[in-house]
């Protein structure tokens, strides 16, 4: 802003309008202690200048003086961005309602009679005084009457700079909100444009005309594939939520449900479009810059009530995948055959994370193929299989042979199911690696101790389904994969025992539980799971309560043992192998630990054999029975 040509303008406004000469001498004033103040600072005006200006005036000057100066600040602003004041901001000594011409005085005052059955004198006369200044800035854009609103004219008002502070215009925007929810009941539009003037949902309503030229192209298609009108899925709101409701989701998930859901909704009011899937994803990608990190949680209720309008219901534990990955960007000639050898492994009751790993080396092959030219498997050569090895880049043999591995178990299906001519591909990849030992790693004694001292001391929630799920591990011995999907039905509280189909070998065992056990688990239900349907014995303490992930039972581990965190291979597993061990030291047979374990081959169990010390020691070996003598010392 040039201040002094901006002065002089509103001067000469003020002349031409007839206005008082005491009050041009007030404008003076005003104008003057201003232009004095930013000398003083050295700075141009902004708003940041005038709220300092404003703040120190407000210590010197009567609280009346101190308004209207301030008013007249904003009329030079609102001078400089229009080239004009308004009347309304002009002749301060009339009130807005006296302003209003007289259908809209006539409309406001029906409001106000309604409003006068709830409302005290005060707030019918802050009611009066907002609204005024709404229907005024409603005037200026064209409106005569209540008939004359529509969403175009409420979203140039709410575009409209007020010159006035954020909570004053707030007032504004919520008050003649109110008055245009009156006349929407009366049938004068629709009900829901009063929504419009939230100015949190406004932010996030999007216009097409602002979409990428692909996104208004893809809008335009997408006309002809509505599958609700906008009125049923506006309806569909409120039954989606209590939904959510009823799988536990409380407070901001709820609010954000509803605040993204109403801010599509009111897109496709303004834009005269009826609700389909493809407009919604449409919509979000070009809305979620305004949206912060809070993006993530739009798209994933999204997702959820995109669940709902496919299958009416919502899947809380589901995983969503927004993006295309290498696997969904190959041909079709490899999709169908990797889609084929993933079936294979999932009939073989292979785990979901073997089968993502089958299916991460098989796309590493068939890209490989696409990038050099490949159209068809009938192409493959032992050449091929050679050239693909060399670029290999894990930096390990084991994870080389285990890639190899899933790549010859590929190249075998390939062959079995006639994608290939050439027999025997498989051969051309080496997957063996050297065999290793280690030294199996178990919990000792002091960590067992503080396990047993961390029950009695902690009773939280989280702390309660932490300490029950350690001890089945370390003192059942049953897996992670186990412990998350036991279920009540598994457990005979009768007889003390759990029994259960593992997850990873199939085999169906029974164990007795013990006495901590059962009653760290009962704790953990009584007094720490949430209220939920599912059968599920362990569960999310927040909504949704379904399944837990497999990093739960680890964490509740280093939770009790934060010193596991630093271990190489330190996660829960150990508890099971200190279990192991634990048997074999309490003079328990290879059978039985087998049995305890769930394990069908001994050699399995051979491997603790070693931390067994005193059965160790019994295995000494003479020196001399094996040639060496003790003699001579070291020299």
């Amino acid at each position: 802003m040039n201040y002094n040509r901006t002065v002089a303008k509103v001067m000469a406004f003020l002349k031409e309008k007839e206005v008082c000469a005491s009050s041009r001498k007030s404008h003076k004033d005003c104008y003057e202690s201003l232009g004095r103040f930013m000398c003083q600072r050295n700075e141009t005006y902004s708003t940041l200048v005038r709220e300092d200006w404003l703040l120190e005036l407000k210590k010197e000057l009567p609280a009346q003086r101190y308004n209207v100066w301030r008013l007249y600040a904003l009329q030079l602003e609102e001078m400089d961005s229009t080239g004009t004041i308004s009347d309304r901001r002009l002749f301060l000594n009339r009130s807005n309602y006296d302003k209003l011409p007289e259908l809209l005085r006539n409309d406001l005052n029906l409001y106000l009679e309604d409003c006068r059955k709830r409302y005290t004198s005060d707030t019918l006369n802050r009611t009066r005084i907002y609204c005024s200044e709404g229907l005024l800035l409603l005037h200026d854009i064209g409106v005569q009457s209540m008939a004359d609103i529509n969403y175009d004219v409420v979203m140039q008002m709410v575009n409209t700079k007020m010159y006035c502070s954020n909570d004053t215009r707030t007032l504004i925007l919520n008050n003649t909100s109110r008055m245009i929810s009156f006349y929407a009941k009366a049938g004068f539009f629709s009900t829901n444009l009063s929504l419009l003037f939230n100015g949190q949902i406004y932010n996030h309503i999007g216009s097409s005309s602002e979409f990428s030229e692909e996104n208004r192209a893809a809008l335009e298609n997408a006309k002809s594939n509505g599958t609700l009108t906008r009125d049923e899925y506006y309806s569909s709101v409120n039954p989606f939520l209590d939904l959510l409701k009823k799988h536990g989701y409380v407070g901001t998930t709820l609010y954000l449900a509803k605040h993204a859901l109403t801010a599509h909704y009111l897109f496709l009011e303004v834009h005269s479009l009826d609700f389909c899937i493809d407009n919604l994803w449409i919509w979000f990608s070009e809305i979620k810059s305004t949206l912060g990190r809070s993006r993530f949680h739009w798209r994933r209720v999204l997702r959820f009530y995109e669940d709902y309008v496919l299958t009416g219901s919502i899947h809380p534990d589901g995983k969503y995948k927004y993006r295309l990955n290498s696997f969904d960007e190959l041909p079709s000639w490899c999709k169908q055959a990797i889609s084929g050898l993933l079936d294979q492994k999932a009939r073989e009751f292979r785990s979901k994370g073997t089968i993502k790993g089958y299916r991460c080396h098989s796309t590493r092959l068939c890209s490989f193929l696409v990038d050099h030219g490949y159209e068809s498997f009938k192409e493959l050569s032992p050449a091929t299989i050679k050239e693909f090895s060399l670029q290999d880049e894990h930096s390990t043999f084991k994870g080389r042979a285990s890639c190899f591995a899933i790549i010859r178990s590929l190249l075998r299906y390939l062959d079995e199911y006639g994608y290939t001519d050439n027999h025997g591909l498989e051969e051309c990849l080496m997957t063996g690696t050297a065999p290793q030992e280690t030294i199996i790693d178990v919990l000792s004694d002091d960590q067992l101790r503080r396990i047993s001292e961390f029950r009695k001391c902690h009773k939280k929630a989280i702390e309660l389904r932490d300490i029950a799920m350690v001890l089945l591990g370390l003192k059942m011995g049953l897996r992670a994969c186990d412990i998350l999907s036991l279920r009540f039905q598994d457990i005979d509280w009768k007889k003390r025992q759990i029994s259960i189909v593992m997850i990873k070998t199939k085999a169906e065992i029974t164990l007795p539980m013990p006495v901590d056990v059962g009653n760290a688990i009962y704790s953990y239900i009584s007094s720490g799971r949430p209220r939920s349907e599912t059968d599920l014995v362990f569960i999310r303490s927040k909504a949704p309560y379904g399944k837990l992930t497999s990093k739960v039972c680890t964490k509740a581990l280093y939770r009790i043992l934060p010193e596991r965190k630093d271990v190489t291979g330190g996660g829960f597993h150990v508890t099971r192998r200190t279990f192991a061990t634990n048997l074999l030291r309490n003079h328990a047979g290879i059978d039985e630990v087998m049995d305890a374990l769930g394990h069908r081959d001994p050699t399995s169990v051979m491997k603790y054999l070693l931390l067994d010390d005193e059965r160790s020691r019994k295995c000494g070996l003479s020196l001399d029975a094996v040639g060496l003598l003790m003699e001579g010392g070291i020299h």
